[in-house]
């Protein structure tokens, strides 16, 4: 009877090993985001690194590139883990739909290109809009939608990674991110982020 009370305790120790893998998966690791020196970028930002960090206890680094080419950039060369595009302006140039008027079948387009050509992964769209690519007709006043992009191999690393990032989805829209950005202008960033999170209960 001891020894069969031995191996079911053991067998419920490696279960509940199995099950909380997961969570820690990041532990001890380091990820690095680049952000453009824009406000929404340096919240935006923040926001990915905190919500991280407080979630997987995985050390998380800002990068300042200086603008969204060079965060492209950073990515690819394997300087940074994750950054923020536009759907607009990562589209322009391409034929499909226009992300001005169909911005999920833009979305979905982009994303797909994105994947074939760099092994990107572009996860839900946080749900503002960011800047208007150069090309966009002058009558239009919104942007398109703002969305974190990371790559295969690093999803392969983090593999929690995805889920985590994609609880931001739809939670920060236009209002939401001004609100953001009004709170920044009085107070240091991480503290109007932190207050954020917690209120949604991300954190």
């Amino acid at each position: 009877m001891k020894g069969k009370k031995y191996l079911i305790l053991i067998a419920g120790l490696i279960f509940f090993h199995l099950l909380a893998t997961p969570l820690f998966a990041c532990k001890g690791r380091v990820l690095v985001v680049a952000v453009g020196d824009s406000i929404d970028q340096v919240i935006m930002g923040k926001m990915l690194s905190i919500l991280i960090n407080e979630r997987t206890g995985t050390t998380v680094e800002i990068a300042q590139s200086g603008d969204i080419e060079a965060s492209h950039e950073a990515v690819l060369q394997g300087k940074a883990n994750i950054y923020i595009n536009y759907v607009g302006m990562a589209g322009a140039g391409t034929e499909g739909p226009n992300a001005l008027d169909e911005p999920q079948k833009a979305y979905i387009l982009v994303s797909r290109s994105y994947m074939e050509k760099y092994g990107m992964v572009w996860l839900k769209p946080f749900g503002f809009q960011g800047p208007l690519p150069q090309a966009a007709p002058s009558g239009k006043i919104d942007g398109t939608l703002a969305v974190p992009v990371t790559t295969k191999d690093v999803i392969k690393k983090f593999p929690i990674l995805d889920r985590l990032i994609n609880k931001l989805a739809g939670q920060v829209d236009n209002k939401t991110l001004e609100e953001l950005r009004e709170k920044s202008a009085n107070q240091d960033v991480e503290i109007t982020v932190r207050e954020f999170l917690t209120s949604h209960k991300l954190i």
